[in-house]
Parts: structure tokens; C-alpha cells; sequence
């Protein structure tokens, strides 16, 4: 009798971890909407036959902020005749002032210090897994992270072409693309710009494997950091208010929040006229910040004469460092021949031959280094 009860507290104490350890993913896919379209990701179409990569990526950037010119992307993500590779993709996200374009794509345009609309860089990262990860997937787009997927161009055509999922409707069992390439065939095209696709088509294509990936169901996201600003209400001549700024460097499943931990994090704010701190610096060094952290840092500030309309802004940033593979394009000349990533069809059957700025471009480009400043902004007006 007393083995019997100890197995049953055993078994008890099991079942309840197990359980526990399944409330996360599970339980957030189960409370998922059966239906999710985020709103106002602007469509941008790539500007040659092969730079889908960029395409993508000039959609995020334009949804999180400035809109980059996508000559410049091409430049960062080391835009070949033959493509971009997912690590390049990566990397783009966190391109920042402290860093110069390695392609050489469009020589002339090539960024040097960082992209000229933006000099701080995202929180990028990427993931790829043998299974479909559905859930979680769904799971980004509820929370309005669009996402740049590595996927096969058709369901029936091996070649690679990334694209933007930013919605679905299980119902209807359909997911909603921004597609760089604006006119895949046989697919409907909708009002706001986003492409349609079935759930098995979908489920088909995004089944691909290569460009740097060994893994298929491979996807990638690019987030500003996370500031939200608070203030207390007194705002009169004479007045000290409290300035409370909570940082988030965002991490979401599934990625691996770990890999990029910010060092040297600090924030700055930045006063109107007739404002002053009232004590310490407008500089506030934080340190070291993981992936998928919070920080809140606090100032009081004085208010000389009263300010109506005039608002405070806070920047802040974290150093990230990581490596880029070498790249000799003419070893991929095979696979992505065999892929048909060299030439498309348009829907009229013939080749597109926009090719670009073809001038300086080579075969090889070697393995990097680099450190980035990465980090988000915020305001709020008084």
C-alpha cells in the first residue's frame, strides 16, 4: 500500500510537470484566431529578376520604419546573379551606421556607414526546422511581425523565392503573401496588394531547403526595439515629472533568444527647450541585454516654464556582433541552374531579362565579421 501511494504521488507530480511544460506553445496555439491579416505592410516589387531577398526585406523595413532604397539592401545582403543566401538575409536586419556594405552588386550605391535612412539596426533573427512550424508561425503574424519565408516559387516549381507571409484564414484554409515578384501564375491577387495561396499549396512550398539553409521551413523576422514611455501628469512651469522608459529587445518563438545578446545597452533622452534634468545624466548605461529582456529606466526632469505641445524622446541601442560565411557563387552554379534561379517566366511565358547594374559584380565574396548597433526610439508629448 505505501509503494502504491508513493507511485501515485509520483505519477502525480509527473503529469503536472508535463502538462506544465506543454501550457506554452500549446495552450498560445489553441487561444490563436482562426483568422489574422496584419494591416498596412507596404508592397514593394523587387527590381530584378533575383532579388526577391531584398525585395522582402524592403517590406519590413518600410512596415517598421523608413523605407530603404533596395539598391542598398542588395548591397548588404551581397545580391548575386543568382540570389541572396538566407544568412545574408539575416544579417541585413541589424545593419547599422557601424557597419559597410559587402556586395558588390551596385557598386555606386553601396552603403558605407550604415543604411542612409536608418542609422540603428533591428533585432533579426532567423529559424529553420526539419518540421512545419504552423503554430508559432501563426502565432508571429497574430502579433503583427510579418515574416520573410524562404519557399519553392510555385508548388510545382523547384526554383527559390522568399516572400512575406502576413496573413491566413483557417476557415477558408488560405494564407496571404506580399509576393516581390507581384505576379505569380494561377494565383489570385487581392485588393490590398497580398496573394493568396492554399494551405496545401502553402504546406508544399515552403518545404525547400537551400541558399544556405540545410533545413527546410526555414523564416525570418526584423523588430525595432520595443520602447514605451511613461510620464507623470503634472506638467506646469515649475513642475518635476517622472520620465519612465521600459526597453524590450524583442525575442519571439521560436527564435533562439540567446544568440545576440547586446552589450554596452544604454538610453538617452533627449529634452525640449525649458526642460532639464533635474539630476544624473541623459545618458543611462545599462549593460549587457539578452534577446527577449526588459529594462526600465527612470528620469526626473524639471519643467522651467510650461510646455504644451513639446515632447521627450528616448533613444536607445546595444552592440551585437556576429559572422558571415564566405560565399563563391561559382560552386551554387549547379544547384541553382537546377533550380531555375537564374531565369523566370513572366505570366506571358517569356524571360524577364531586367538584370540591373550588372557593372563590378563578381563570383566570390568572402566570410566577415561585424559588431551593430541595434536598438528603437520612442516619443511622448507633454
Amino acid at each position: 500500500m505505501r509503494n502504491k501511494n508513493m507511485f501515485m504521488i509520483f505519477l502525480l507530480i509527473w503529469t503536472i510537470f508535463n502538462l506544465r511544460s506543454l501550457t506554452g506553445s500549446e495552450a498560445e496555439a489553441t487561444d490563436l484566431p482562426k483568422a489574422y491579416l496584419i494591416s498596412n505592410v507596404p508592397h514593394h516589387k523587387q527590381i530584378t529578376d533575383f532579388s526577391c531577398g531584398p525585395g522582402s526585406l524592403e517590406m519590413l523595413y518600410d512596415y517598421w520604419g523608413k523605407d530603404i532604397d533596395q539598391k542598398a539592401i542588395s548591397d548588404v545582403v551581397r545580391l548575386s546573379l543568382i540570389g541572396t543566401y538566407t544568412w545574408d538575409m539575416r544579417r541585413a536586419g541589424c545593419f547599422s551606421h557601424l557597419s559597410a556594405a559587402q556586395g558588390r552588386f551596385f557598386p555606386y550605391d553601396a552603403p558605407d556607414s550604415g543604411y542612409p535612412e536608418r542609422s540603428l539596426g533591428y533585432a533579426s533573427f532567423d529559424y529553420s526546422s526539419d518540421t512545419m512550424w504552423w503554430s508559432t508561425l501563426k502565432g508571429l503574424i497574430v502579433k503583427d511581425i510579418p515574416v520573410v519565408l524562404l519557399m519553392k516559387y510555385a508548388p510545382d516549381d523547384d526554383a527559390a523565392h522568399y516572400r512575406v507571409l502576413v496573413g491566413y484564414d483557417e476557415e477558408k484554409g488560405v494564407v496571404y503573401f506580399l509576393d516581390p515578384w507581384y505576379n505569380d501564375p494561377d494565383m489570385m491577387e487581392n485588393p490590398d496588394g497580398t496573394v493568396t495561396w492554399s494551405m496545401a499549396d502553402f504546406e508544399n512550398a515552403w518545404n525547400y531547403a537551400g541558399y544556405g539553409t540545410s533545413r527546410p521551413y526555414w523564416g525570418t523576422v526584423m523588430i525595432p526595439w520595443k520602447v514605451i514611455l511613461r510620464t507623470t501628469d503634472e506638467t506646469t512651469s515649475g513642475s518635476v515629472i517622472e520620465v519612465t522608459a521600459e526597453i524590450t529587445y524583442p525575442c519571439p518563438q521560436p527564435f533562439d533568444c540567446s544568440a545576440y545578446t547586446a552589450t554596452d545597452t544604454c538610453a538617452e533622452i533627449i529634452l525640449p527647450p525649458n526642460t532639464r534634468l533635474l539630476e544624473g545624466s541623459s545618458t543611462v548605461y545599462i549593460g549587457l541585454l539578452q534577446a527577449g529582456e526588459s529594462v526600465t529606466v527612470t528620469w526626473q526632469v524639471r519643467l522651467d516654464t510650461d510646455v504644451p505641445g513639446s515632447s521627450i524622446r528616448v533613444t536607445t541601442s546595444g552592440l551585437i556582433s556576429g559572422s558571415v560565411p564566405e560565399i563563391d557563387w561559382k560552386d551554387e552554379d549547379d544547384e541553382c541552374n537546377k533550380n531555375g534561379k537564374k531565369e523566370k517566366k513572366d505570366k506571358d511565358g517569356t524571360k524577364d531579362k531586367d538584370t540591373g547594374d550588372r557593372k563590378g559584380n563578381e563570383d566570390y565574396y568572402p566570410a566577415y565579421i561585424y559588431t551593430d548597433k541595434i536598438g528603437g526610439e520612442a516619443s511622448i508629448e507633454l
